[in-house]
Formats: C-alpha cells, structure tokens, sequence
C-alpha cells in the first residue's frame, strides 16, 4: 500500500508547478485524477518524489492539451 506522504508531496508541487506554468489552477476533477495516476505509479514501484512530481507534470500537461486544442 502507497503511503499518503509519499504521493502527497509530488501531487502538491505538480499543481504549484502548473499554476505558475499554465497561469491557472486545474480542476478539482483533473486533480482527482492527477492524484489517482501518482497514486498508480507509486504502487507500481516509483518511489522518487522528484521522478513522480515530473510525471505529474507530464499528465497535466497532456490533459490541458486535450482540453484546448491548438
């Protein structure tokens, strides 16, 4: 089982990465997801902040992608 401190600190700096990014927050939906999918990765054997913060990253700008298409 994935501990709450181990997911918690990379979800919180992908979102405060992001907002400084993307000059706006995520929803509360994409933030749920954005958690469920650092949630994955730790419980698959990721265990580095750093490497899962970037993965994070990674997942929000793909969702913000689909979201406003060019």
């Amino acid at each position: 089982m994935t501990s709450v401190k181990t997911i918690a600190k990379p979800i919180a700096r992908a979102i405060k990465i992001y907002r400084r990014v993307a000059r706006h927050d995520p929803d509360t939906q994409t933030r749920r997801d954005l958690a469920r999918h650092i949630k994955r990765l730790a419980e698959r054997g990721v265990q580095d902040t750093d490497r899962l913060t970037v993965h994070g990253l990674s997942y929000l700008r793909e969702v913000d992608q689909h979201a406003r298409p060019r």
